[in-house]
């Protein structure tokens, strides 16, 4: 009975080492991909960023368009709300963002790098809820690059321009289009009104033009959209620091199903879906859309 129990043993043990020896494949990664779920209504065919407050989405439109902020249903596939930002011009509105009491919109488009009144405008969230359709801002941030010392015309071919930000309770970075080298240069500022020059923090190799930022304090991501000059991408940075600007990963996903697709702007809702909008080509007949970021 000894012997048995022995040889069991044995046995088993060799079964064992024989199963640890088989080669095991690692479990498949995550792929991500858009998941269109509406054309946008014609109004938004020129959006160029947007972010949630309030139970909407807060689109905005770029250059050439009015200074407005557009409060859409993605529900509804509607705008529903329309509010003009008193006393503010339409310069080159790239992006738009938020922390936990402000909304904060880009006016820093510069594809000639010859700009000399780069902007933030910042408005209280709060006053998004007014019946009124008009929000009056509480002030703006302008700035210049630390760095910038040629401001002469050079149209698409400056590492001047800017299409994306985030925001944190005291800080705002900058994350912008180099349209020679294809990196993005990160800048710094206060998140409060005031005149300033925007601190060059780094510069990370994006191999293409960055258009929007988001990121998720909860999750320690950071989420940088963009296109080449046909295909859309996104970078996923994860073990994002906010404080550091250091992450632990970075991960590019390449949209080569949407040809031709300009993707504008992104954010992260407050249950972690991802949505994505683009704007229109006309040459192409393209509509703008929204997407939600899915993965398989």
């Amino acid at each position: 009975m000894i012997f048995f129990k022995n040889k069991m043993a044995y046995m088993t043990g060799i079964l064992l080492f024989m199963l640890s020896c088989i080669p095991r494949e690692d479990p498949p990664e995550k792929v991500l991909f858009l998941d269109e779920i509406n054309i946008l209504p014609q109004i938004l065919s020129e959006n160029s960023g947007m972010t949630s407050s309030g139970g909407l989405i807060w689109f905005i439109n770029d250059s050439g368009n009015e200074p407005v902020l557009y409060g859409y249903s993605r529900e509804k596939n509607a705008v529903l709300k329309t509010l003009v930002v008193k006393d503010m011009a339409n310069t080159d509105w790239e992006d738009i963002t938020q922390n936990d009491t402000y909304l904060f919109i880009g006016d820093f488009g510069n594809n000639e790098g010859s700009r000399t009144n780069l902007r933030i405008i910042c408005i209280n969230k709060s006053d998004l809820q007014s019946v009124s359709d008009t929000v009056v801002p509480f002030g703006s941030i302008t700035f210049q690059y630390e760095d910038q010392t040629d401001f002469s015309s050079s149209p698409e071919a400056t590492p001047f321009d800017c299409e994306a930000f985030i925001a944190t309770s005291d800080s705002i970075f900058l994350f912008t289009k180099d349209w020679v080298t294809q990196q993005t240069r990160i800048y710094g500022l206060p998140s409060f009104p005031g005149n300033y020059e925007a601190e060059f923090i780094d510069q990370w190799d994006v191999d293409g033009l960055i258009t929007s930022a988001a990121w998720s304090e909860a999750n320690k991501e950071l989420l940088l959209l963009g296109y080449t000059p046909i295909v859309p991408f996104i970078w996923v940075y994860t073990g994002f620091n906010e404080n550091t600007l250091t992450f632990e990963s970075a991960t590019r996903t390449d949209f080569e199903n949407y040809i031709g697709t300009q993707t504008e702007g992104i954010m992260i809702t407050d249950n972690g879906t991802i949505v994505i909008s683009s704007e229109a080509s006309l040459s192409l007949g393209i509509p703008s859309r929204l997407f939600i970021l899915r993965e398989q």
